[in-house]
Order: C-alpha cells, then structure tokens, then sequence
C-alpha cells in the first residue's frame, strides 16, 4: 500500500507539471488502459501467489506504473472540462445583465457578500460558476441572500486570476479546484440595472438545500449571541465559516501556531466521530432486544463505526463539505473500513490507504500545503506513540503520576508534531512559530474538548439553552485568546528562515525520525543540529556588486524589492486590497519571507496615495526599527512606526555593495508635495545594469527633471514606468534620455483607469519595446545579470492552468529587443 500511494503522488506530481492540457480522449485511454493493466496484475497475483524475487518485485513495479498512470489520466480528465469551462476573453471587463442561481453559503462583512453564482444555461461566454463580490454602497449592504435563489444582476466580468507573487498562493488553481470559472462583482450605480430577484429562476437541489440550511444556523447563532465577539469564531468552527473570524484574531492564531483550529480539519472532524462513538458505544452496550443484551446480537464495533461515520458526515456536511473536510472524511472513511473488515494493518498502510484515496478524489491535493501538513502531523502522532503500550495501559497508581504520566504523553505529541511540521511550514510559509508547542498544548484541549462540542451541540438544543451552551463556548475561547495574544506579542514567537532547498528536505526527514523516535542520544543531537541549520540557512542573495530588483503583482499600486549582496529596500508597498486588507501583509511579507528577509534596511514610501503607501504599516510592524523615507511628511511615517523619517530629495546618493542609489526628484528647494508631482525619482546602478524608479510621476514633471542644469543621468537598462503606464507619463523626451532595455508595469487587470493606457503602450512599440506587465505576468523579477530580460513568475514555469498572456507579439523587433512573453521576457 505504501508503495501504490508513492506511486499515485507521482501521477499527481507529473499531472501537475504539465504545461498544456492533452485531448481528453488520449486521459480516457489512459484511464484504461491502467485499469485494464491493474485487473491483470492482480489476477496474476491471485492466480501465482508465489514466485521468485525478481518477479515479486517486477509486479510491484508494473502495478507502481498502472497506477500512477490511472491518476494521472483522472486527473487530466477531469481538469479538461474545468479549464474550458472559463470566462469567454471577450468578456473580459465586460458589464452585463446575468441570470442565475445563488450556490453556497453566502458570505458577509461589513465589506459587503461574496458568493457563488450559477448562471443559467444558453448565456454565451459565461462559466456554469462566477464568484460574484456584492460590495456594501454606503451605509446599506447587499440584501439577504439565501442559497437557491434567483436574481438578475449586474456583473462586470473578469478572468478567475489572482495575484501571483513568491510565497503567495496559487489562485488559478484554487478556483480551478472548485470549478469556479470567473470572477465578478456587482455595478451599483444609475446607468446600470438594479439586481433584481427572479423567484421563477429559484432552484431547490440537493445542495443548494445543505447551504440554506446552513444560512439558518448562521443567522440563528448570529441571533442568539447578539453581538458576541466570539461569535465569528464560534460559526468558523461549527460551519467552516472562516470570513467571520476577523484579521486581527487570525493573526494572534497565526502566530502562535493554532490556525489549524479555526478551520475544520481532520482534528475536528475526528473528534466529533470519537464522541459520537463513544456515546454510541455506551449506549449499545446497555441496551437489549428480547431479553438479550444487543452486542450478543451484533458486535460493538459495528454501531460503533457507522455512528463515527455517520457523525463525521453530518459534521462535515454542516461545515459545507469543503475541500479539508472532505479530506478528514475520505481518511476517517478510510481507517473505519479497514477496521470494520477485521484487516489487521499497521499504521503505514492505513495512512497510505488514505493517501490515495484522497488523490482519486482529489488529484490537485497534492499542490495544497493543507494535506502535507495533515498527513505529516497524523505521521509524526503514531510515529511518537510509545510501541510497548502508552500510559493508559500502565498499572494504576497514584492520582499524580496517573495525571503526570498524561501530561508527559501530551507534551510528547506536540513535540513530535511541532518538531516533523517545522520543515514542511518553512517550505511552505517561510516561518516556524517557536511557541506553537505550548499554545497547541493550551489551546487543543479547551477548544476541542470544550469550545468545538458546545458550539455544534448548540444546535441541537432548544432556545434559551443554545445561547446558553455558545456563550459558554465563546467565553471558553476568550480565555484561551488572552494567553495567546501574550505568546503572539513575544519578540521570538515566530522565526522567519528562507524555504529549504530539495536536498536539505531529504536531510531534514531522518533528523526528524531521530527525534521523534526512541534513538540513541547521539542521533538525537545529530538530528537537532540538522534542523537547526535549516532554520538558520542563509537565503540566496545577489553577488557583491550585483542587484536585482522584484515587482511585486499588487493589483492597481506599487511594490517593489531592490536587493543587494547585504542590503534590501522596498520601494512603495501597495494598495489596500478590500476585504482581506492590504497589500504590505497580503503580498510584501510573504513575499520577503520567501525571500528569505530577516530585517529591512529602508522602506522608500514615494508620495502619500492610498495605492504606494497602504502596506506601510505592516511592514514597520514586521521588521521593528526600520528606517523610512519619502514625500510624506515625516510625523505621517513615525506614526506608522518607522523608526525614522525623512525625505528624499535630488541629488542625495549613496552606496550598498558597490551598488548605487540616487535621488533624482523632488529639487531639494520646493515644498513637501505629496502627490504625484512630488513622487521620489530612485536611480540605482551597479557594475552591470541599472534601474529607474519613477514612482507616480507626471509629464510636466518629467519635462522639468529633463531641463534641469546640469542633467540628471537618466539612463537605465529597467525602467518601472511611472503612474502605472498612464497617458500623461513615460513621454518620448523621457524615454528618450532614458533609453531603457526593459520596461516594467504595475497595474491591477482590468483596473478602471485603463492602466497601462493604449498611447503609453504605442511608445513603447515605437521603440520595439513590450513591457512586463503585473496584471498579466504576475510579479516581475530582473536581475542586472541579463539587463534586458524580466522574468514572469505567473508562468515560471507554464502550468495548463494559468491563463495565458498575450500582451504583445512574441517576434523580436529589430530594436532594443521586444520582449517574449513568457517565463522570461526577453
């Protein structure tokens, strides 16, 4: 079995690397021709138990091959269909009239809803799903939706493409994991249609049943709690509504470790079986039919199982059967069979057995760091089980050695835990929580044996006992929060590392097993000092005398990471990015994490507009003693939290590692200006290329820096084109004295400010210039190494379910060098 599920996350590992989709009919074939392959070998074996060796292990071999050709033919043919099923690219930043269906549960915050949204069929160019943002107008929000509804409403269009940036998430291939095929958002306004609601188009399936079912026990704890603070958390744990909970409890969770809890994972799901369970088994085990006590009639075991099971569903159910719970039930599934089926199988096999039946259910799990974390925690747990019997098994004593013997069983787990996660959560999320230990020891226990319990048995009491039993549960974790918002505040409560490469994974597996099972001492400490030096690698950095430059993909704004041999600026942090904050947190730390970035040496904030300057603080948050400068009044910047202000001005320079940084604009003798007419101008030049950093400035700006006595040195193999591509900036003078090799753009897709703008891109083409473009390309990467080429993380490498760019023509001009679009821009 262990082979067969190294064998199914190799087809799943191949499917995913595939930079183009094949016809479906060649995945059907596949799919075939496995399972025909895989029906032989096991006749083979039934007929010719016995046999030498070789052909044992030629078996194994062949059966490794047919499988992992089975799911990765099912994973093709599924993901087919899904990547045809995508917005129409003529709608793309189209407004128009859509009839539907509201699936899932709604969610809502003082932001507005956000929803899924089934079009009806016959409306061309349209996905069967859209994830449709209704933002609140004013003080009045969206109104109440309900799932199975029908509305008409008025959508402008786009693409099921987020940003793209290092350590960010794959947002292609979540929407394409549930099928989501366009994104839109509500118009509200005088010139358009009001949405209205189409009660003939109302549809009561199966699962559109389930959410509404699930929106009355929302609105019903919601009620019953009246404001409650806890009561987001309370519907996260019990409905798998995480948008209730609020960013800044999520970041004390993150912290300290115990995100894992507020989502509904394998932990929950398997506890609410366990208890079912155990009632379930007391009560058969009392019971009698005839006379005759019901476990003479039927095993335990078996009414055991189906409650646990049973129980399971239902919880999954109530929390909207996503994909992690639908992970925690396939493997609960799972290991009851199993169990039920009287196999006698170790916990390898079991975890295996699992395994694959979470990839044929879902092949693109293997992309999710959700069950690598599952499956290494529930690993490092049985690994960590003591093998000659655990301390419920040992003779009774007294009270506090029974109680000490558990404490030390407890802490063992979380050690092994924490210790087996600690590689898989740098690879991941670039930073360890150091007390993840004691706030998991702490907070387990209340909020899956308290907090968990009452606030889905709430449900299945009679008012007033429900608001009895959830405010029970919301003061339960309010005691929780307050040790953890001590831990979270600690200096060292996380530790930032850079993501280990391939060969310090393969290392970082048998230090782990030193230390979680009974080895010598000798191995232990080899073992620590191994993952000591994973979580004190250096990041890879440029050479002494070299730079390199990141733009970030922050949507309608600018971000961006100059780095040097010892040195980091960040130039701009973004927009605020609606509902789930601002960019300085969304996009720059974990960016900067993935960088491998442990402090910062100046943050440039080029003037005051909401779209540069929104991630400020997060960033003076992150990295304490941080200095800052810019064209923005120097109290504004310390009341970020910077440890020092000043501004940038012309003719100001200095030198990192042979690198050097100039300012160019604002002239030393105007004003403070903090809009677009006072943006910092930054030239920074090494050995071996240059970069221009024009922040938002303007034509008449642009014009005046050019006859400034004497001229300023303008020249630059990259330039970041300044106010987003607009038609007022980059003119021909300009890109003249400029002359650049390679030109960035940061913009959001679609943005309304027709961002980069036709005339600015015709310059470019007149110049045989194609600019990289944020919007299209993701986040931008250039290095001084190949002055004129940019690198395009969206497509480094092509993956089948990004959508393609086509931004320019692909031919080389004869001059300067257009561009390829692609993983490299040439």
């Amino acid at each position: 079995m262990p082979l067969l599920a190294c064998a199914m996350l190799v087809g799943c590992w191949l499917h995913l690397r595939q930079a183009g989709l094949w016809p479906q009919a060649a995945y059907v074939a596949m799919i075939l021709g496995a399972s025909v392959a895989l029906a032989g070998l096991a006749w083979l074996r039934l007929q010719f138990p016995a046999g030498s060796t070789r052909w044992r292990g030629l078996r194994a071999l062949l059966t490794a091959c047919a499988a992992a050709e089975l799911v990765f033919g099912l994973a093709g043919w599924r993901a087919v269909p899904r990547v045809r099923d995508r917005l129409a690219l003529e709608l793309w930043g189209v407004s128009r009239q859509v009839d539907g269906v509201v699936r899932g549960l709604p969610a809502r915050d003082a932001s507005g809803a956000r929803f899924e949204f089934e079009p009806t069929p016959g409306q061309h160019g349209l996905p069967s799903r859209l994830q449709v943002s209704w933002s609140a107008a004013g003080s009045r929000g969206p109104p109440r939706l309900r799932a199975g509804q029908g509305w008409n409403l008025p959508l402008r269009l786009r693409p099921a493409q987020g940003l793209a940036n290092p350590g960010g998430a794959d947002s292609e291939l979540r929407w394409l994991r549930q099928g989501v095929g366009g994104l839109s958002s509500v118009r509200l306004g005088r010139t358009v249609a009001p949405a209205q609601r189409r009660p003939e188009l109302d549809h009561a399936g199966a699962w559109q049943r389930l959410q509404a079912w699930r929106e009355a026990l929302r609105t019903r704890l919601f009620t019953a709690l009246d404001g409650h603070a806890r009561a987001g958390t309370l519907a996260a744990l019990a409905l798998g509504d995480q948008a209730a909970v609020g960013e800044a409890e999520w970041q004390v969770y993150r912290a300290t470790g115990v995100a894992h809890l507020m989502a509904i994972s394998g932990l929950h799901v398997t506890m609410q079986a366990w208890l079912a369970g155990m009632l379930a088994g007391g009560l058969w085990r009392r019971l009698r039919w005839r006379g005759v006590p019901l476990p003479l009639r039927l095993a335990a075991p078996w009414p055991v199982g189906a409650a646990r099971a049973l129980a399971a569903l239902a919880y999954a159910a109530l929390a909207g059967l996503g994909v992690p719970a639908q992970r925690a039930l396939l493997m609960l599934t799972v290991a009851l069979a199993l169990r039920l089926c009287a196999r006698r199988l170790g916990w390898a096999q079991v975890l295996a057995a699992a395994l694959c039946a979470v990839l044929l259910w879902d092949p693109w799990a293997v992309a999710q760091p959700g069950t690598w974390l599952s499956f290494g925690a529930v690993a490092a747990l049985l690994l960590a089980e003591p093998r000659g019997g655990s301390a419920r098994h040992d003779p009774p004593g007294p009270l506090r050695r029974r109680i000490w013997q558990r404490l030390r069983a407890a802490a063992g787990a979380q050690w092994a835990v924490s210790l087996a996660l600690a590689p898989l959560t740098l690879v991941f999320f670039q930073q360890v929580s150091l007390v993840a230990p004691v706030a998991n020891a702490l907070a387990i226990p209340v909020v899956t044996l308290g907090v968990l319990p009452l606030a889905v048995g709430g449900f299945v009491l009679p008012a007033p006992l429900d608001a009895l039993a959830w405010r029970i549960a919301g003061g339960l974790q309010d005691a929780v929060l307050v040790p953890l918002r001590v831990m979270a505040s600690w200096p060292l409560a996380q530790w930032q590392a850079a993501a280990p490469a391939a060969p310090a994974l393969v290392l970082a597996l048998p230090a782990v097993l030193a230390l979680v099972l009974p080895w010598p001492w000798r191995l232990r400490l080899a073992g620590a000092a191994v993952l000591g030096l994973l979580l004190l690698a250096p990041a890879a950095r440029p050479r002494p005398g070299h730079l390199e430059a990141w733009m970030a993909d922050v949507g309608q704004g600018s971000a961006i990471v100059l780095r040097t041999h010892r040195h980091t600026l960040v130039f701009d942090t973004g927009p605020p990015l609606g509902r789930v904050g601002e960019a300085g947190s969304r996009v720059l730390l974990p960016l900067l994490r993935q960088l491998g970035e442990r402090r910062l040496d100046l943050v440039v904030l080029s003037h005051a507009d909401a779209d540069h300057i929104a991630g400020a603080g997060a960033l003076a948050r992150a990295y304490p003693g941080t200095a800052a400068i810019g064209s923005v009044a120097s109290g504004r910047l310390l009341d970020l939290g910077f440890a020092s202000a000043d501004r940038c001005l012309a003719g100001k320079a200095w030198a990192w590692d042979g690198v050097r940084f100039e300012w160019l604009h604002p002239d030393p003798g105007n004003r403070l200006r903090e809009d677009n007419a006072g943006s910092c101008v930054l030239r920074v030049a090494s050995a071996y290329g240059s970069v221009l950093l024009a922040g938002d400035l303007e034509r008449a700006q642009e014009e005046a820096l050019l006859r400034r006595p004497p001229p300023p040195d303008l020249r630059a193999d990259l330039l970041v084109a300044g106010h987003h591509g607009s038609r007022g900036s980059s003119g021909e003078a300009f890109l003249q004295a400029v002359a650049p090799r390679a030109v960035a753009v940061q913009a959001g897709l679609l943005n309304r400010y027709g961002h980069p703008h036709p005339q600015f891109l015709s310059r470019l083409r007149a110049r045989g210039l194609c600019p990289g473009r944020t919007d299209l390309h993701g986040a931008l990467l250039w290095t001084d190494d190949h002055p004129r080429r940019l690198r395009a993380w969206r497509f480094a490498p092509r993956r089948f379910w990004r959508i393609p760019a086509d931004s320019c023509s692909t031919a080389q001009a004869e001059t300067g060098g257009s561009p390829q679009i692609g993983p490299e821009l040439q």
